[in-house]
């Protein structure tokens, strides 16, 4: 007979999902208040990244495409459309070509307009697709409407693919294969879906992927694949091996680093990390596909798998993890704090998961090294999730987070 939640569980489970939703809250009003509109109170334009993907759909609009590539005069260009000066220098487009195509519904839009579209929009699919209006209190998406980043964007393809995996794989497969726009976080996709031996949806993604790279090509001309390759690769090299990104870059890679690690030794670490990602990708794919384990065990793999396997993944990217930690926290609460107390291990897991659940908004916070103690917690949550698999074996149905 399983355990029964107490009184006391319930109650602070139900408490942080409170605390959580108004302390993002909270911070958000605190943000806008202490804006001078158009300007936040860090000098950069409110809606921070968002402002470059809406000055890219309208300089691609007007003509100005391949200028996207040189800081000095995308500056300039981006002056121009607010009609003021920006303090704060932007960096150039880093995103792949076929990204220009979310940006030109974005140019159709005054700024103000499109950032409201754009975070209303967006955080609506990826609560369809994660099926969670609790997630509203996660800090991930509270970084996203800071940043106006791609977050919920790709969660929600990836959410809505792992849904439809096993029903309609052309669907999954199209979706992931839409996942091109930010590729480094689709590295582990082919991993998990040769490993499942979903034919069709491999097919259906490279397929979406080869479409998308032609089209962009069609549209955009050639030369923006050129120098995309020449210009934005190199800039995001430069970003890991320089301090920019600081404590919101929340990789393996930035956690060594933060240890006192040389470079060379925090590039073994991320390596060792990478092999390990995808290695437990392929075992629990295997082992779905065998029926061994469920879907959210597989699902929850590929997400902890997919952060341990970069070094490039911001705060803004942990959307992918937030329902993880949910159903993580969830089960936590169901199964581990019964009437007669806990062990050691069970708080120590709780720790864990809320790590994974606040480290997108720690990292504001004075507390050092957050970079470090969240590439921890991630590989630890990644071996608990593998444990839970090998030893409670298949659980039924799809991805629950219901707290």
């Amino acid at each position: 007979m399983p355990p029964r939640r107490s009184l006391i569980a319930r109650i602070l489970g139900n408490l942080a999902l409170a605390v959580s939703a108004a302390l993002a809250g909270w911070l958000i009003v605190t943000y806008l208040r202490a804006s001078e509109w158009p300007l936040d109170p860090s000098g950069h334009v409110v809606g921070l990244d968002f402002m470059v993907f809406w000055s890219t759909g309208v300089l691609v609009e007007q003509g100005q495409l391949l200028q996207l590539f040189d800081a000095a005069r995308l500056h300039t260009l981006q002056e121009g459309l607010f009609a003021r000066e920006l303090p704060v220098k932007p960096r150039i487009w880093t995103h792949p070509p076929p990204a220009l195509f979310m940006t030109l519904p974005l140019a159709q839009l005054p700024y103000l307009g499109a950032l409201t579209a754009w975070s209303l929009l967006l955080l609506g699919a990826y609560l369809l697709a994660t099926r969670r209006v609790a997630l509203l209190a996660a800090p991930a998406t509270f970084a996203n409407l800071v940043f106006g980043q791609t977050g919920f964007l790709v969660a929600a393809l990836f959410f809505g693919a792992l849904q439809h995996l096993g029903r309609h794989p052309a669907l999954a497969g199209v979706l992931l294969g839409l996942i091109a726009v930010k590729p480094h976080l689709g590295l582990l996709i082919p991993v998990a879906l040769l490993a499942s031996r979903a034919h069709m949806a491999f097919a259906a993604a490279a397929l979406t992927v080869g479409a998308l790279t032609l089209l962009s090509g069609l549209a955009f001309g050639w030369e923006a694949w050129r120098l995309w390759f020449v210009e934005a690769l190199s800039h995001q090299t430069r970003i890991l091996s320089g301090d920019v990104g600081g404590n919101i870059l929340l990789s393996v890679w930035q956690g060594a680093r933060y240890l006192g690690l040389s470079d060379g030794a925090a590039w073994a670490v991320q390596a060792a990390s990478t092999l390990t990602a995808a290695s437990a990708t392929w075992w629990a794919f295997s082992r779905l596909r065998h029926g061994l384990i469920g879907e959210p065990a597989a699902f929850s793999i590929l997400m902890l798998a997919t952060a341990a396997a970069i070094p490039y993944i911001f705060a803004y990217d942990w959307t992918l993890l937030s329902p993880v930690a949910l159903h993580a926290l969830a089960r936590w609460r169901r199964k581990a704090w019964t009437r007669t107390g806990m062990r050691l291990a069970d708080l120590g897991e709780c720790l864990v998961w809320l790590t994974i659940w606040l480290a997108p908004i720690l990292y504001m916070t004075p507390l050092p090294a957050i970079p470090a103690v969240a590439a921890l917690a991630l590989l630890a949550a990644l071996a608990l999730l593998i444990r839970g698999a090998v030893r409670e074996g298949r659980e039924p149905g799809t991805l629950d987070c219901r707290a």
